[in-house]
């Protein structure tokens, strides 16, 4: 019997800098769920390399820009 195995990925998040802004909502979004300097598992990287899927503080996961975080 074989048992794959997956490295965890893991990541600091460096910025909470707003990147998600919705028509006619004056508060820019995207980023609430996080804690500056926290560590994150990365579930998955999509859109070429451009988002990360992290689960946040919120326990749901969500893409995030790949700008927004260091990998160790």
């Amino acid at each position: 019997m074989t048992t794959g195995y997956q490295p965890t990925t893991l990541v600091q998040c460096v910025s909470l800098e707003p990147w998600l802004n919705y028509p006619g909502c004056d508060e820019a979004g995207g980023c609430h769920d996080l804690t500056l300097g926290k560590v994150y598992e990365l579930l998955g990287i999509e859109a070429n390399g451009s988002f990360y899927r992290i689960v946040d503080d919120s326990n749901d996961d969500f893409l995030y820009p790949a700008s927004h975080f260091k990998a160790f």
